[in-house]
């Protein structure tokens, strides 16, 4: 199983201006080092809640099914499944017709199942003969996004920008502040 980014988020969940005023910075001179902060943040968020926050194209690939049929997509909440393709033993890639397949979005994650009366075709490639291809998000800006997870991206940017060496606590590295991870917990996802 993998996922790789086809379209990444086209924003972040917080801006520069909002990183700027928290931090009470007027100059423009640290711009591009917060706006990587603020990326880098996004990031850590999304990595320790399994969500995806803003709106990006994913493709999920298998080697086969799973057991019991229905595959959960990662990186939630799912907006839209755009493909479900299995590759034969030669390589060449079939999509499957929408109506073969189902989507079941009553749990955390969505997940993809087979339409009453299919099954799913068995794939002829060894190693990732099933691709997935879906957008997945709470939306396309920073409106769309919780507001604890938000602030959570922007407490980062503040603790990264405040501490740019690690923080050491108790002996060890301090990696995330406790309040981002109270802000957060609620949001976090159990492991597939």
């Amino acid at each position: 199983m993998s996922v790789t980014v086809l379209t990444p988020p086209a924003s972040e969940p917080v801006s520069l201006a909002e990183a700027k005023t928290l931090l009470r910075i007027d100059a423009a001179d640290e711009d591009a080092l917060l706006a990587s902060l603020i990326a880098t943040a996004r990031h850590t968020v999304e990595t320790r809640t399994g969500r995806a926050l803003i709106t990006r194209s994913l493709a999920f690939t298998l080697n086969r099914w799973p057991h019991k049929n229905a595959v959960p997509l990662p990186h939630p909440p799912l907006i839209t499944v755009n493909s479900v393709e299995v590759a034969d033993a030669s390589g060449t890639v079939s999509p499957l017709a929408a109506d073969t397949w189902h989507i079941d979005r009553t749990g955390l994650r969505a997940r993809l199942i087979p339409a009453p009366g299919h099954a799913w075709p068995a794939p002829g490639a060894a190693v990732d003969g099933i691709r997935v291809a879906y957008d997945a998000g709470y939306g396309t800006n920073a409106e769309s996004v919780p507001p604890p997870l938000a602030h959570a991206v922007l407490l980062l940017v503040a603790h990264w920008y405040e501490n740019r060496v690690p923080v050491v606590l108790n002996g060890s590295a301090a990696r995330i502040p406790a309040t981002v991870d109270a802000l957060i917990a609620p949001y976090r996802l159990p492991k597939l």
